[in-house]
């Protein structure tokens, strides 16, 4: 695979996507309903979640690139060879879209190789017209400006400790996933630092954030692999941490695994630094067996 046809791809992807989106916007267009997402109750398909879709696929044949690129909902896989694998959120943010709200808006598109290897993320802020960019690790990781072509080099925050005035980040604005997080968490966000933040936003677009050190850690219970494959590669790029954990704390180095968009992590943890993962790790661990394993 050619990588300089790969990278031109995927920023005309973004290029071209956050313009179609922000005008199907401005003309009140892409709020109407579909269907469902498969093991996704709280979620819907809706009108504004095809534009991605539709314009990946037409460069993929612009461009000539072979691959099977997995989306949300199944049927709207594309396929077109098995050169390389790819994973697209189209539209992150639908939930808000759909209540009239102009904020997070963005879409995700990750690149891999057959080894499931990662080749390119890109995570476009479509609001803001900004595209957060991983072009392979030997071109690093930057956020380019749409509007002005300016690149800028981006990576994570330091922080190690939940003393430090952390920004955490956990998607919240549902039930099936606020419940879970509060359950177990509830006493490390009363006890985070006065100036510390608890960010209740999540999905594809979070690890832009993680690499630019805007957040310092993601925390999700039953995550949608189709959140996560996306966007995460830019962020382990970057150098975070991104893993999967037991409930006993091990935990595993997340994965992409090509078809597998519809299955959940049971607790997924990333982190700007290992050991800020570790610190969230012993803190669950301890809470989880207060509350479960000691009283059975």
């Amino acid at each position: 695979m050619n990588s300089q046809k790969l990278k031109n791809l995927l920023i005309d992807y973004l290029t071209e996507t956050t313009k179609k989106i922000r005008e199907e916007a401005a003309n009140g267009q892409g709020r109407q309903v579909l269907g469902e997402v498969i093991n996704r109750p709280e979620d819907i398909e809706i009108g504004i979640d095809h534009v991605g879709e539709e314009i990946l696929e037409e460069l993929l044949k612009k461009y000539d690139v072979k691959a099977t690129i997995f989306s949300e909902p199944e049927a709207r896989d594309i396929k077109n060879g098995n050169h390389l694998y790819g994973s697209i959120d189209p539209f992150d943010g639908s939930a808000l879209f759909l209540k009239g709200f102009e904020h997070n808006w963005y879409t995700a598109l990750s690149f891999y190789d057959k080894d499931r290897n990662p080749l390119a993320t890109g995570i476009g802020d479509i609001l803001n017209e900004k595209f957060y960019i991983m072009e392979g690790n030997d071109e690093g990781i930057f956020l380019l400006d749409a509007k002005t072509g300016e690149r800028k080099k981006i990576s994570p925050s330091s922080r190690k400790t939940l003393t430090e005035p952390i920004v955490l980040a956990s998607y919240l604005m549902k039930s099936i996933y606020s419940e879970k997080f509060f359950d177990i968490f509830w006493d490390m966000i009363k006890n985070m630092h006065p100036k510390g933040l608890l960010y209740p936003q999540g999905g594809s677009f979070i690890y832009a954030y993680l690499a630019a050190g805007l957040v310092d850690a993601y925390i999700m219970f039953d995550e949608p692999r189709s959140e996560i494959d996306p966007g995460f590669p830019i962020a382990k790029a970057a150098g975070c941490s991104v893993v999967s954990v037991n409930s006993d704390g091990s935990y595993q180095d997340y994965e992409f695994l090509p078809g597998r968009q519809h299955d959940k992590v049971d607790l997924f943890v990333a982190t700007a630094t290992p050991e800020l993962r570790d610190a969230i790790i012993k803190y669950y661990v301890k809470k989880y067996n207060e509350k479960y394993s000691l009283k059975s």
